[in-house]
Formats: C-alpha cells, sequence, structure tokens
C-alpha cells in the first residue's frame, strides 16, 4: 500500500460527508459520486495487485470536489416545482419491457446462428462439449477472427433499454408480485454473457437497471434504504454473480476439464483491482502540462466520434496495455478519457459542470418528474460505470438513454391518449 495514497484517500469520505450534508441525502449527485470513490478507491488501494501512486488519488479527490462545487453552485438556484401532483407509472411499460425481452432473445438467436455458420456448432445436448465451444469461440473473438453481427450489436439496445425500463417500473411500484416479472429482461443478457464469455454483457445492463430504479425511486418520494435484509439480499447477489464469473472464465480461458482454479482466481483478481493503480501510474507520468495538445473530446465522446467518422473508436477504448504479471490490462476508468481531452484543469472544468447539471436534475427529479428521473439515471450509470471507462462512449447505451427519455418525455401523451380513447368507449356503451 502507498501511504501517501492512503493519506490522500482520508479526502474522500471528508468530501462525501459534506456533500452528504449539503445535499441532504446520499443520493445526491456530488455525495452519491463521492460515496462511490470511496468504495472504489479504497478497494485497489488495499487489495490491488500494483500500486496507487499519489498523483492518481489527488486526482480522484479533487474530481470529487469539483462535482460537489458544481452541485452547491447549483443549489443555490431556485427550480420550479413540477405542476405534476402525482407520479404514476407511465402507459405501456409492461409491454415495452416484454418487447425488450423477446428482442434480446433476438440478439442470443442472431449470435448462435453467426457461430454455428462460421464452423462452429453450439451443441446444446452435451455440457461439456458447450463448454470446450464456449472456450474456442472465445479465442476466436480475441483472434479476430470471429466479430459479432451487426445486427446484434444494434439490437443489443434492447438489452440496456429493456433493464432501465425494469428499474424504472421497480422504482414506481410499491407492490404487487407481477413486478418481479421484470427481472425476466435479463435472461437474454445472462445467455449473452455465457456464450461470448464477457462479463460486461450482464454487468452493463445490471447498473443501468439499478441507475433507472435510483432515479424512479427519488422520483416516486420513496427513496430506496439499505437496511441489514436488504444488505444480505445484495451480498447474496454478488456472491451469485462472483460466482457465476468465476465458472464463466473457467470456460474462457482453460475449459473445464483442463481448469485450474486458482489460475482462475488470480486472472479475476488481476482483472478486477488494478484500474485506479492504471489511472494513476499513466497519471503520473504523464503529468499535468503534458497534454496541452487537446483532442476535444474524442475519448469522452468516443462513440460519437466514430458515428461521424471523425476518429475510430478501438475496443477497450485504450491502445496501450500495461502487463500485470504476465497479463496484459488496458482500463484506466473514465478519467483517463476527461484528462486526455482536456487537460487535468479542463477535467475538473468539466466535472464542476457536470455537478451543477446533475444537481438540478436530482432536484427537478425528486419534485417528481420523470422526464428528468430519466437523465438523473444517466448521471447515476456513468458514475456505476466510471471506474472502467466512460458509459457514454458505446452509441448503443446513447440510444438506448435517447429511446428512455423520448418515452418519458412522451408518457403524458400517451396518458391523455389512452383516458381520452376511454372515455369514448364509455360513452358509446
Amino acid at each position: 500500500m502507498s501511504w501517501p495514497a492512503a493519506a490522500i484517500f482520508l479526502l474522500l469520505p471528508a468530501i462525501a460527508w459534506v456533500a452528504r450534508r449539503s445535499g441532504g441525502s446520499w443520493y445526491a449527485p456530488a455525495a452519491f459520486f463521492a460515496a462511490f470513490w470511496c468504495v472504489f478507491a479504497g478497494l485497489p488501494l488495499v487489495a490491488g495487485p500494483i500500486g496507487v501512486a499519489p498523483a492518481g488519488m489527488l486526482f480522484l479527490a479533487a474530481a470529487c470536489a469539483a462535482v460537489f462545487a458544481g452541485a452547491w453552485l447549483a443549489q443555490k438556484r431556485p427550480v420550479p416545482a413540477d405542476p405534476q401532483l402525482e407520479v404514476r407509472e407511465p402507459p405501456l411499460l409492461g409491454w415495452l419491457i416484454a418487447a425488450c425481452t423477446v428482442l434480446g432473445f433476438v440478439v442470443v438467436g442472431i449470435i448462435l446462428y453467426s457461430v454455428e455458420t462460421s464452423g462452429s456448432a453450439v451443441p446444446i445436448l452435451s455440457f461439456d462439449a458447450m463448454v470446450q465451444t464456449i472456450h474456442r469461440l472465445a479465442v476466436a473473438r480475441n483472434g479476430g477472427t470471429w466479430e459479432e453481427p451487426a445486427a446484434a450489436r444494434v439490437l443489443t439496445t434492447a438489452t440496456y433499454l429493456g433493464p432501465m425500463l425494469s428499474g424504472l417500473m421497480l422504482g414506481l411500484r410499491t407492490q404487487g408480485w407481477s413486478r418481479w416479472l421484470s427481472f425476466v429482461v435479463l435472461l437474454p443478457s445472462v445467455l449473452i454473457t455465457v456464450i461470448l464469455t464477457t462479463k460486461s454483457s450482464l454487468l452493463l445492463p445490471l447498473a443501468l437497471g439499478a441507475s433507472s430504479y435510483l432515479a424512479a425511486s427519488i422520483a416516486g418520494g420513496r427513496r430506496p434504504r439499505l437496511d441489514l435484509k436488504r444488505a444480505a439480499l445484495v451480498a447474496c447477489v454478488l456472491g451469485l454473480i462472483i460466482g457465476a464469473f468465476f465458472l464463466i472464465q473457467m470456460a474462457r480461458y482453460a475449459g473445464w476439464a483442463s481448469g485450474r482454479p486458482e489460475a482462475v482466481v488470480e486472472s479475476m483478481w488481476l482483472n478486477t483491482f488494478p484500474y485506479l493503480g492504471v489511472f494513476s501510474g499513466w497519471l503520473a507520468t504523464y503529468g499535468l502540462w503534458d497534454g496541452l495538445h487537446l483532442t476535444f473530446g474524442q475519448y469522452t465522446f468516443a462513440g460519437v466520434f466514430d458515428l461521424l467518422h471523425i476518429h475510430t473508436r478501438v475496443a477497450g477504448l485504450y491502445t496501450e496495455q500495461v502487463v500485470i504479471n504476465g497479463s496484459e490490462y488496458n482500463i484506466y476508468t473514465a478519467f483517463r478519457g476527461l484528462v486526455q481531452d482536456f487537460t487535468v484543469p479542463g477535467a475538473l472544468a468539466f466535472l464542476v459542470l457536470v455537478g451543477f447539471l446533475a444537481e438540478l436534475t436530482y432536484k427537478r427529479a425528486r419534485s417528481g418528474s420523470l422526464l428528468y428521473a430519466g437523465l438523473l439515471a444517466a448521471f447515476y450509470a456513468a458514475t456505476l460505470w466510471s471506474f472502467v471507462v466512460d458509459i457514454f462512449i458505446y452509441n448503443t447505451i446513447v440510444l438506448a438513454f435517447v429511446l428512455l427519455i423520448g418515452y418519458l418525455a412522451a408518457a403524458p401523451r400517451l396518458r391523455v391518449g389512452q383516458l381520452t380513447t376511454t372515455g369514448v368507449l364509455a360513452k358509446d356503451s
């Protein structure tokens, strides 16, 4: 452990506590951001395979302070009350969740068909043969001999939108067993994760669904509380996910019969905790003023730049690989893209703006606006994925949020249309 970095780390809980007192809730943007990084900076500090340089921890403390500064400025601005008196579930929500689930299964079918036509059929009767096929597919993906079909990549939007709609339902419905059926929307993501052995195929939908749930709960006036029972449930779910990822790694790297559990555990450790050490090492070498050659958003908004053919986004976003105990690693957190795009002072100024806009959005969502709840979910999602990369480099996720916010904006008109139709039918009868 780097003791200077550990000393700087103590600034994070202090900023989180001040932000909590200022915002009135741990779900206020500045408090949520700082509390998240208290956990995700503490873990690699004590359990990371490489040391965390003080420069990276200092930038992280400055980033939390910048978000808090922006939020504090926004708290001084009055926000008009939303005229909506009651927060109600948008119409057709269940049908849209079902449609996203069906499209998710279509994605699974397209992937399986592409694997079969490439000469690596996926058997469904033999478990061992299935594991070996998954292993060969992972090798083919890493070697560039197999690529996910374009249709599957586009329709993957449904596997992101579905969990967000499900989170919206769970945040607004307080009772009824039918709301738990919305979890079925995650089943296609689970199947894709098993077939492609890509953990992000499940973790991203989970992060998006959790973000939507938090934002919808806030809009509905029912902020989630983490009591002992819920903490135990979260721990059990995390345990199941870790166990499932362990089995998937066994199939991906070694095959089932020849797999060595200790090697898989080491691989999972090396792929989970180095992110802050890698970023801080890069920042310590990069320096404060070496980045005056600005890239003006080509990393922070990589998906848009790629779509407009301005700058090609490579897989994983960063091409530089860091070798850790013989394993290559290229996750530098979302902060590297900000620094490369705008330099350190520019990145902090950008985070001040983020904090300002997020706080305004939070205040409007808290007043009962579902439209602003959709925007608030975007902030929560970006925070939850910031230890990996900027979540909005993925155009499919950008499209999913556009569809979600468009749906929430149209929901009042859809409800009025339903009421009008019901009134006409009642009159006719």
